[in-house]
This record gives C-alpha cells, structure tokens and sequence, in this order.
C-alpha cells in the first residue's frame, strides 16, 4: 500500500491506494542459453559472422598466419570454458605455446568447442541433466540415445525430422568423419564432431553461436528450407545431421 499527500482547498488529504507491479516475463532456460551464448560472443573484440560454415572450420593454428589467432585475453576467457568441463589442458590453456610442433602440444591440440557448449549449459543452470564433456560426441550420442525418451531433458533428431527453436543445439561430423550419418551415431560412439547453439531464429534461416570457429566463438548464419528444417546446401558446407532439442525446464 502506498501513501501519497496533497494538499485540497488548503487542507491535507492523505490518498491510498494499491500499487501493482507490472508483471515481467519469466525467463525459460532455452532462453538463458541463447543469452549465454549471445555474451560469450560479444566477449570477444569483433566477433565474426560466418555466412556459410564450411564442412570443417574447426580451424587448427598450424602455420602461425591465422586470419583470427587468439588474443591472451581471450584465451583467459578460453579458460574458463576449460573449468567447466575440470579437464584444462595442462592446467592453464594460456601457458601453452600458440603454435603446435611435432614435440610439444600448443593449442591447435586442444580444441575447445565443446567445452564452449558445455561452459553455456553449466551456466544457464542445466546441473546434472546436461552430459558436460571435452567431445561433442558425448552428449550428441546420450541424446540420440534418449530420442524416445519423454522424460529426457536432452533429445537428439535428424535434421529432416524437426524444426530447431532457440536454445537447441545443431551439430555435425568433422574431420575424418566428416561422412557421418544420423543412423550410425551410437554404433559409432566416439567422433569428431561440432555443435552451435541456436540463439535467433527468423523465417527462413538461424542464428547459431558455437566456439573455436576460426580460434573464436563465431555466429553462423543457416539456412532453412520451406518446412523449417536444417539445409545443408552443398557438400561442402557443414554437413548438419542432428538436432539436439533442448527440453529442460
């Protein structure tokens, strides 16, 4: 209750009355993602925007010329993605040398892309329901796993079988299994993989955030077809096979 005091035909009136706050909405936990993600971004100086993301741009720094090497600063920000998943290498990923050789890991050794999603799950709250690991393949399988599975928070599909919403995770094989497809996930088990989480979503295309794009955490513009699914346009692009749908509440 409030109580206001004005002055009527010289008199003193007291007026009171309720005043109800306005009311704001709730924040679900997808949304939390996409925020997370979103100020992870804008934590690095000019961060890119990739038009199209190449079927592996999961770049190594290999020559010592990358077009976007990591600043020390940004790589203090690397390391906190390190602790989430308790698994920094060497202890500090700053003290490593920027450039691998043959004799001694540098951080081309340490890709660090799941440790990114697993920094974002940790915290926007997703406590033990998220597997938190250094492979995308460990939580893209226990997903894939839990398809069927009502109660799971976490539930991977093909591309062509769901539409994603913000908060999702959109992921897809690299490297040497690059060839990967959605029906050989679990007999497979341990892959190289990469995932980006789904922070906007407009009417024909998606705004996905993921980490170690080009030594950095990059948006990536992708394209959807007129049902709302995933399409990868050309086999060079990367070749997106799952949908993690992001259910917790």
């Amino acid at each position: 209750m409030k109580l206001f005091n004005t002055l009527i035909a010289g008199g003193l009136l007291t007026i009171s009355f309720l005043v109800i706050p306005v009311a704001t909405k709730a924040q679900n936990f997808q949304e939390k993602v996409a925020e997370n993600a979103v100020k992870e971004w804008q934590n690095f100086h000019n961060p890119p925007i990739v038009v199209r993301a190449k079927a592996d741009t999961e770049i190594r720094r290999d020559t010592g010329t990358a077009e976007r090497p990591l600043e020390y600063a940004q790589c203090n920000i690397v390391n906190r993605y390190w602790r989430s998943v308790q698994t920094p290498p060497r202890g500090d990923f700053c003290r490593l040398p920027q450039i691998a050789n043959k004799n001694q890991g540098g951080w081309d050794n340490y890709p660090w892309s799941a440790a990114f999603i697993s920094f974002i799950m940790e915290q926007s709250g997703a406590g033990d329901q998220f597997k938190y690991s250094v492979r995308h393949a460990t939580y893209i399988v226990d997903a894939v796993r839990n398809r069927d599975n009502p109660h799971a928070s976490f539930r991977g599909y093909p591309i062509d079988w769901i539409r994603p919403s913000v908060g999702d995770l959109i992921c897809a094989p690299r490297g040497k299994n690059a060839g990967l497809t959605y029906p050989q996930i679990i007999d497979k088990g341990d892959f190289e993989s990469h995932c980006d989480i789904v922070v906007a979503k407009n009417n024909n295309q998606l705004e996905v955030i993921g980490g170690n794009v080009g030594d950095s955490v990059a948006k990536t513009i992708v394209s959807l077809d007129a049902q709302g699914h995933i399409k990868v346009t050309k086999p060079d692009f990367r070749p997106w096979f799952v949908v993690i749908k992001n259910n917790l509440r």
